[in-house]
């Protein structure tokens, strides 16, 4: 390269950093921190008045997060050649950030906190060029970049539009997914660009970050006919939008309300027919991603998991769920303290199972509940009624013979001239008389057989709401993690064993996992589609390899053929290698750290449960060798009532004999468990027994089983859209 000045001084050039369609750049070793974008001879006349006006408006000076021209650069001629700018180091385009794949690669400690605070400060640089008079005009993502502290810097700034008094020096290019629906289609050579088309592009920017690489125009058409990402932007049909867009978002992803209220509204605003010059401006995005931020919480299921307050569900977990693929990972993993003496190269983080089990089973657990009557103090007297009828007992035989007497008196009356009246009045009383005794004494049975009765349900109520089943479940409870820590135990030492038996599939997938779909070279697959794509959530070889791209709309059989083209491609550079490299040691150490932290939290929790195992257990001792107010006092009923029978020398009942009740095994309360998954912990089903799941033909959502109410299959069932009357796709059963 011929020799370049900026000014009188010679600028040192070093290695090329950058090539693009206008020029390159280069770094500059007598100017740290410096770079100079030197243009192709077929622009460079057409760019120096620009340029001269960017610099003298001394923007680089106001924005340091923008690499905006610094000086003018020239050669030994004095003729314009390019720029000098501030060079932007570790940073990445903003689509290695929100692409999941990539992220693990080049952000692999960004969990969703860092996503929104990159969204925040992308907000706040487009908000400091606005400030400048400048409009971006060809937002992509190309242009921004991202550092591993979430810094935010924009690159490419020469071509935004800028004036110079009355002069306006228009930005000429842009992208299609990032203009607005009213340049889309138009020729921008000689349009004025607006900060409001900004706000167009920097929505959808936000939208592809926030919402893992999804595009807010890519989705499935209800309708007829062709739907490209271009006319589907031209049309306002924002696929998650509360507005019939005739469009569905892709499966498993995002919502509006996984967002705070603001955001969504936002969001709304933005891709809205209605507000077409009055979009959301990037001062404003700074405010309500700023309480975005303050809005996270934790999910309760994984610690990487950051979602708003507001939401009904972690839409990370849906997400994960439906691609069977982390979006985020832990790299504090690679290294666990273990206190010495602990580990064990077999089992892991070793617990002492004994002392655990010593603590559990000294405790005696009874196998059945019985409830024993209290005893009463003392014989009891009998009571002043048992007194007084036993009283008339005794004169039971001479008030019988009256009573007899007196009927048959009332029967002679009635054979006689009497009056009827005196005659029914003296067989009346004859009668009382006569049976007055016995029913006084069948009272006395009758309450002895109530008391009996109540004191029978007092036991069983008392044995029915016995602690012992508190009791029995802590037991369970513990019992369930010492198993659920030999499982993990065996996990541990079968980690390596698993990942052999697998390891060429492992290194296939990750060797496919390295090749990005956004930057292949696939015939008749443009922008759009790789867009598109990404919507769906492909975006590596790996994704296309194990999921039918022409579930995306657009990807025909001719498209599809050729990524799968690729992906041979792709597939014949794949070199197995039978020595285990660094990257699966550290695989099988991040495996086995992640058991040995499971295991680690066990013991905290069977620490626990051990202890309120024992403190149910003495609540338990105390119930049995207490007394309770309610029985004790029926007790005493019953207690009574013998002793007013045996006063009146009748056949006191035995006493009422309540069956014991039969205390469950403990086994019956613990959880039955499957073999966990060593890194999840949870059940692993291999794709061959999962059930068949029903998709949509129109939308592509889980479908559920309906039954017809009328027409000619009235009664019969069939699947229908989980998302009817949105969408009314049905499926014959």
């Amino acid at each position: 390269m011929a020799k370049l000045f900026v000014g009188s001084q010679e600028l040192h050039i070093d290695k090329r950093i950058g090539r693009g369609g206008e020029g390159e750049v280069f770094s500059i070793s007598n100017m740290p921190g410096f770079a100079v974008k030197a243009y192709l001879p077929a622009i460079v006349a057409e760019r120096e008045k620009k340029i001269q006006a960017m610099v003298s408006a001394r923007l680089a000076d106001n924005t340091s997060t923008v690499a905006f021209p610094h000086q003018m650069v020239v050669d030994g001629r004095g003729t314009f050649v390019g720029f000098v700018m501030r060079l932007v180091e570790k940073h990445k385009e903003i689509h290695e950030l929100q692409t999941p794949s990539s992220r693990q690669k080049y952000f692999p400690k960004a969990d969703y906190t860092f996503i929104v605070r990159v969204a925040l400060n992308i907000a706040r640089v487009f908000a400091q060029i606005h400030a400048t008079g400048c409009v971006v005009g060809d937002i992509n993502q190309r242009g921004i970049l991202v550092s591993p502290t979430a810094t935010v810097a924009l690159i490419d700034a020469d071509s935004f539009q800028v004036s110079d008094g009355s002069q306006r020096y228009l930005c000429v290019v842009g992208v299609p997914e990032y203009t607005p629906p009213e340049l889309q289609g138009k020729s921008l050579k000689a349009i004025v660009r607006t900060t409001d088309h900004d706000a167009f592009g920097l929505a959808v920017c936000l939208f592809q970050l926030l919402c893992m690489d999804r595009h807010p125009f890519s989705g499935q058409f209800t309708g007829h006919g062709d739907m490209p990402l271009e006319k589907a932007i031209a049309d306002y049909r924002f696929v998650y939008s509360s507005r019939n867009t005739g469009m569905f978002p892709p499966p498993g992803t995002v919502r509006l309300d996984d967002f705070t209220p603001k955001i969504a509204q936002l969001f709304e605003t933005a891709f809205s027919p209605n507000h077409v010059g009055q979009r959301p401006s990037a001062s404003i995005w700074v405010e309500a991603l700023g309480e975005l931020e303050s809005a996270l919480r934790v999910c309760s299921q994984n610690k990487l998991h950051h979602y708003a307050r507001n939401a009904k569900e972690c839409p990370w977990c849906r997400m994960e769920k439906a691609f069977r693929r982390p979006l985020f990972l832990d790299p504090g993993f690679i290294n666990v303290d273990v206190p010495p003496g602990r580990l064990d190269p077999a089992v892991g983080f070793v617990l002492d199972l004994s002392a655990f089990l010593s603590a559990i089973n000294v405790v005696t657990i009874p196998s059945c509940i019985s409830v024993a009557i209290p005893p009463v103090a003392g014989a009891l007297a009998p009571s002043q009624a048992a007194k007084e009828v036993l009283s008339q007992k005794r004169l039971a035989p001479l008030v019988k013979i009256a009573g007899g007497a007196l009927l048959f008196g009332a029967a002679y009356a009635f054979a006689s001239d009497v009056p009827g009246i005196v005659a029914l009045g003296t067989a009346a009383f004859g009668g009382w008389l006569l049976f007055r005794s016995s029913s006084q004494v069948d009272g006395f049975l009758a309450e002895y057989r109530k008391a009996a009765g109540a004191l029978s349900s007092r036991i069983e109520s008392l044995q029915r709401s016995s602690p012992i089943v508190q009791v029995l479940r802590k037991k369970a409870e513990a019992l369930d993690v010492i198993d659920e820590y030999k499982q993990l135990a065996s996990a541990f030492g079968n980690v390596r064993n698993e990942y052999e038996k697998h390891r060429q599939q492992k290194q296939m997938e990750g060797h496919l996992s390295q090749f990005p779909i956004r930057g292949a070279r696939i015939p008749k697959v443009n922008s759009g589609d790789i867009v598109q794509l990404a919507s769906y959530g492909f975006t590596t070889a790996f994704d296309a390899k194990r999921r039918n791209v022409q579930q995306v709309y657009g990807i025909g059989p001719v498209k599809a053929s050729n990524i799968a083209a690729w992906i041979r491609s792709v597939e014949a550079k794949f070199q197995f290698h039978s020595t285990y490299t660094p990257e699966e040691l550290r695989q099988i150490q991040k495996e086995q750290n992640e058991i040995i932290t499971k295991q680690q939290g066990l013991e905290e929790r069977l620490k626990k449960l051990v202890g309120e195992f024992r403190q149910e257990a003495q609540r338990f001792e105390r119930w049995q060798s207490g007394r309770d107010p309610e029985l004790t006092r029926l007790a005493q009923q019953l207690t009574q009532a013998e002793a007013d029978l045996s006063h009146l020398e009748m056949a006191v009942p035995s006493r009422p004999n309540v069956a014991p009740l039969s205390v469950p095994p403990v086994s019956t309360l613990q959880r039955s468990r499957q073999s966990p998954n060593p890194v999840t912990g949870v059940q692993v089903i291999s794709p061959s027994a999962q059930p068949h799941a029903v998709t949509c033909p129109r939308c592509g959502s889980g479908m559920v089983r309906r039954t017809a109410r009328r027409g000619s299959r009235a009664g019969r069932s069939f699947w229908g859209c989980s998302r009817y009357p949105t969408c009314k796709g049905t499926r014959q059963i």
